[in-house]
């Protein structure tokens, strides 16, 4: 994953990307602590992250107007741009994917895929 990011110009590790898309799915700049949740990750580690991603400037960080002890994260335009550019690359993949199978093996497949989703969320 990572040298394929590289190839397409993408400065950017596979394990930042699930932080990047957190921030660019939500409306509202999110804590640090927000965005572990959400990941199901350690605060340490998406610290580090966060850090390295605000460094390389798409990810903005400012401190909580109520409470001074949590940090507010949220995308750049740098940012929004590299999280465009990610989608638009996993639509080209799942299209190339997909154009190997029929109308009824996607359905069936999508199926089964819903079927794992809500085993694993039990």
């Amino acid at each position: 994953m990572n040298a394929q990011l590289v190839q397409e110009g993408i400065p950017v590790l596979a394990e930042q990307l699930p932080i990047l898309m957190v921030a660019y799915f939500q409306e509202h700049a999110m804590t640090q602590q927000d965005i572990a949740n959400v990941l199901q990750k350690d605060k340490a580690g998406i610290q580090r992250s966060v850090q390295t991603l605000h460094k390389d400037g798409f990810l903005k960080i400012e401190s909580d107007i109520e409470d001074k002890r949590k940090n507010m994260v949220s995308l750049t335009t740098s940012g929004k741009f590299v999280c465009e550019r990610i989608q638009a690359l996993v639509i080209a993949f799942d299209n190339q994917v997909m154009g190997h199978f029929t109308e009824e093996e996607r359905k069936t497949f999508i199926s089964y895929l819903d079927r794992v989703a809500a085993v694993i969320e039990k």
